[in-house]
């Protein structure tokens, strides 16, 4: 019986070490979850971004009604961050960029060239700069 509670004791200590040196193990990190942010532009020679182009179209073409405050439509396209909330959906990219697209509303669909361009900025990760 003596013999039985030693080894009981023993099997318990090295238990208990055991899961004390595990606790200090160094486990690698695991890869992070890759976010939107995480984004890969598609078309990385054409710098296509917010600054140099889309806010000029949406400044001609989609304020008017897409603004914040009193709009006739959703989302407020005077500033990036707006923009940004919807152009990545797919109701902007079927409204606004494809062939078939009925914005701006009341007019003729945007020329091929600028719905192309957006098309790009949003494949390239929608910069800002």
């Amino acid at each position: 019986m003596r013999k039985t509670s030693y080894l009981l004791v023993i099997a318990a200590i090295m238990l208990l070490y055991g899961c004390n040196n595990e606790a200090d193990e160094v486990l690698p990190e695991e890869d992070p979850i890759q976010e939107e942010e995480d984004c890969t532009p598609q078309f990385p020679d054409m710098d296509v971004t917010y600054n140099n182009y889309v806010k000029g179209i949406m400044d001609q073409y989609c304020i008017s009604c897409h603004h914040a405050g009193n709009s006739t439509g959703p989302g407020d396209f005077s500033n990036y961050n707006g923009l940004l909330t919807y152009a990545e959906g797919s109701s902007f990219y079927a409204r606004v960029i494809q062939d078939g697209a009925d914005m701006p509303q009341g007019m003729a669909p945007l020329p091929k060239a600028i719905r192309d361009s957006l098309d790009v900025w949003i494949q390239n990760c929608a910069p800002l700069n």
